[in-house]
């Protein structure tokens, strides 16, 4: 019940429009109610006592009835669809924007398909009972009193033999909503799998088709598509067996009237008209505890979702700015790493790291994947924080800095370059989008974006595919280089950001990056040595989260450990890579 209530809250903002809605709600029963009363008269002092010039009168009744009860109907599921719909946009506002001030760690668990059906599936499910299922329980409440004190009006004995099978339906329906709550919850979850195979395969198709995966995809699918499909099945079993349970409860009621019922109009003791409208009555009471089973149908489901989403809400942001958060002004990009140690699922990735790079130097750090490398530039972003020791800008624990300035001082330029389906110069402006358009050229041309892009249909209007797609490599990175540049950070960082590309278009962005890092402190983070990591000022050369080695090009070389092994080994590759 507590989610019941929290979900409420969510219609604080249109309580004037639910009260209207219930107010109508609540017409229209009163409209059903009146109808078998009409039915009554018709019957006894109509067509019984054959006073056939009331029919008229009695039929216009009935025809208002009827329509005022289908105008107040469509006013009714007007407001709650449009009250639902306001109530699911603030959820999946507030979802959403939780979603983006969470930490990586939260994303490192969480499946993109988990995280896709709380936004979408979930929410569905929810706004479903809130359009419907809320307004019906307080339908179902109110036609059940009002029916039930019309029929006790009309005849104690028959009003109570139509509940003598109100206790076997309640018993029915509670065991409904037992068994249902864990099957929906398996749903959910199955559902989750489901959504997040189709997207990892929609997204990894390139490499399907390379590899010639179909069929193996294919059943991998099925596998995933079947446990979704066992539990909807699982879920119809439970309700194959209680629905048509209480359909026949519901019958034996309306058997039971009718047979006592005729019984005394036989003998006088009954009218015609009056079983005819008790009868309608039984079925005004019987239907609401019908849709009792819809309804708990429809709640297990919403209640499952709302477990899920209200779970994502209550989740801890791990990664925040604290209060009086210190904001970051014309730094010079003085760095330092003090005794760091940091731990990523129960394993030590770093330890005690201490680094400390000077105003406008560039400090290139190697190392073999796993080593430890790319940790440190997550912590100096803040993207995590370390178990133990201190990262500092100009002498200011980044703890004590927003989040925000952090990171708007900081251009990373990754090995995945990701780019969004829109217009180039939005690609670019992504950092910054009150950015003029002077602003963007002029990234554009520092990152030497600009010639290839002016040569374009549309020039920086042109929009990219989904990922980039009708980019090269070499100008993805491009376009990567200009959008971390374009709020002009005084750190900047490059995550590998040429391993993946050719050595001729890696040669000709590394001739872009010298440009680009002139003035700032750079961070290399690489495994391959090139030719700015040769001329950093400072290598640190890692291993299982320490570093091991650490001098200048030539202090190494002259070292001769691992990255005089690493230099040697890559220098030969290359060579042979060239034609003979």
């Amino acid at each position: 019940m507590d989610y019941l209530k929290r979900l409420m809250k969510y219609l604080d903002d249109c309580k004037l429009l639910v009260a209207v809605g219930l107010i109508l709600a609540l017409a229209g029963i009163f409209c059903s109610m009146a109808v078998p009363k009409v039915s009554k008269h018709i019957i006894d002092d109509v067509l019984v006592a054959r006073h056939f010039e009331k029919l008229y009168h009695f039929a216009i009744i009935l025809a208002g009835l009827v329509l005022s009860k289908a105008i107040l109907n469509y006013f009714q599921s007007y407001i709650f669809e449009y009250t639902s719909q306001k109530a699911i946009y603030k959820l999946r506002e507030q979802l959403y924007t939780k979603l983006q001030y969470q930490s990586f760690e939260y994303f490192d668990r969480a499946s993109t398909g988990a995280i896709m059906n709380r936004i979408v599936g979930d929410l569905e499910a929810i706004r479903n009972f809130l359009n419907q299922g809320f307004v019906q329980v307080i339908s179902i409440v109110i036609t059940l009193i009002l029916a039930l004190s019309i029929m006790l009006s009309m005849n104690l004995l028959l009003s109570f033999l139509s509940l003598a099978t109100t206790p076997l339906i309640y018993s029915n329906v509670k065991s409904l909503a037992k068994k249902l709550q864990p099957t929906f919850r398996e749903i959910r979850t199955s559902f989750e799998k489901l959504t997040s195979k189709v997207q990892e395969n929609i997204t990894g198709i390139r490499v399907v088709k390379a590899f010639g995966n179909e069929e193996l995809e294919k059943k991998s699918f099925g596998k995933v598509a079947f446990e979704f499909t066992s539990k909807n099945i699982q879920a119809a079993d439970i309700r194959s067996v209680h629905n048509p349970l209480a359909n026949f409860l519901n019958g034996l009621n309306s058997v039971i009237i009718l047979v006592v019922g005729g019984y005394l109009a036989i003998k006088g003791k009954l009218s015609i008209g009056t079983l005819f409208a008790f009868v309608s009555y039984v079925n005004l009471f019987s239907a609401p505890i019908g849709n009792i089973q819809n309804l708990v149908n429809q709640w297990q489901n919403a209640f499952a979702s709302l477990e899920k989403v209200f779970e994502v809400l209550d989740s801890e942001v791990l990664i925040h700015s604290p209060k009086n958060a210190i904001h970051l002004k014309n730094i010079k990009g003085d760095i330092k790493f003090e005794n760091v140690y940091f731990k990523y699922k129960d394993k030590f990735v770093l330890k005690g790291i201490n680094i400390h790079i000077q105003p406008g130097e560039v400090v290139a750090i190697l190392g073999q994947a796993g080593s430890g490398k790319s940790s440190l530039i997550n912590l100096l972003a803040r993207f995590y924080d370390p178990t133990s020791g201190r990262i500092l800008i100009d002498d200011v624990d980044v703890k004590n800095v927003k989040l925000c300035s952090l990171r708007r001082n900081i251009g990373i330029i990754m090995q995945e370059t990701f780019i969004f389906s829109d217009t180039i110069a939005a690609n670019i402006a992504f950092g910054k989008p009150d950015a003029k358009e002077e602003e963007i050229k002029w990234a554009a041309k520092l990152a030497r974006a600009d010639e290839f892009i002016e040569r374009l249909p549309e020039g920086y209007s042109t929009v990219v595919g989904e990922r980039g797609i009708g980019l090269s490599g070499g100008q993805k990175q491009r376009i990567a280089i200009a959008r971390a540049l374009i709020y002009n950070p005084k750190i900047l960082v490059l995550d590998d950001a040429t391993s993946s590309l050719d050595f001729e278009t890696e040669a000709e962005i590394q001739n872009t990056l010298k440009e680009v890092i002139k003035g700032r402190t750079t961070i290399i983070i690489t495994h391959r040595i090139s030719q700015l990591v040769v001329e950093a000022n400072k290598i640190y050369y890692m291993q299982d989260g320490r570093i091991v080695e650490q001098g200048t090009h030539e202090e190494l070389m002259r070292f001769k450990g691992r990255y005089y092994t690493t230099f040697k080994k890559q220098l030969l590759e290359r060579a042979n890579s060239l034609p003979a």
